[in-house]
Parts: structure tokens; sequence; C-alpha cells
């Protein structure tokens, strides 16, 4: 082999490694992005795990009346509704309805149930003196 031939392949072997580090940076750079967005979307489950946990627990203890009742806690801002349905059934409906907007992410979550209104000793009188 002369010399002009081995200078040839030389060459040759230099670009299969600067090929083969461009392949390994490439993947590794993917393999970053993959394990970031990973951590994200585990944050933003977590997140709606405690929020539908949240949900549940203020529609099943906030106050039964016609006030609307606001607070914060938890990472969350909460608002719970509850307005009279005007269905004719035999005993009245009203729908109960639960807000929380994430101060971390800025995503809302609603939950929303129908249930027996509060008795009428409780409801909003609409009597002007």
């Amino acid at each position: 082999m002369t010399s002009r031939e081995r200078s040839g392949s030389e060459g040759f072997a230099a670009v299969d490694a600067l090929v083969a580090l461009l392949v390994l940076s490439v993947v590794l750079m993917m393999s970053f992005q993959a394990l970031h967005q990973a951590g994200r979307v585990a944050l933003a489950a977590a997140e709606t795990r405690r929020a539908e946990t949240r949900l549940s627990a203020l529609l099943q203890t906030s106050p039964r009346d016609f006030d609307v009742h606001e607070g914060a806690g938890d990472g969350f801002t909460w608002r719970v509704e509850t307005d009279a349905t005007g269905a004719e059934r035999p005993i009245e409906v009203c729908r109960r309805a639960a807000s929380l907007h994430s101060e971390a992410s800025g995503r809302t979550y609603k939950a929303a149930t129908l249930e027996t209104c509060p008795s009428p000793v409780d409801a909003p009188t609409t009597d002007t003196p």
C-alpha cells in the first residue's frame, strides 16, 4: 500500500468517528428532552390528582347553602356555589359546582353534582320590607 492510499483510508476513519459522535450527541440531546418532558408530565399528573381530591372534598364538606364560598389553600384558589335548578320534581334539586384554579400552572379544574336543595329556612329570601 502506498502512502497515498493509506491517508485516504485514514480520512474515512476520521469521518466515521465524527459521524458516530454526531449520532451520539443527538441521541443524548433527545434523551435529555424526553426526561425533561416526562418530569413536566409527572408534575401535571400530580397536580391533577391533588385537584380531583380537593374538588371532591369541597363538594362533600362545604356548607350546603345558597351562599358562594371561596378560599385558598394547598396551592389552589377555590369556589363553591349552589344554585336551584328550577326543575319540577317532588323535591327541589340543586346544582353544586366547585372550581379550583392552580396558582402554579394556571389550570382550572371543575366538578359539579346534583343534590337535594337546602331547606327553605336556609334559602335566600326575596322579600323586601
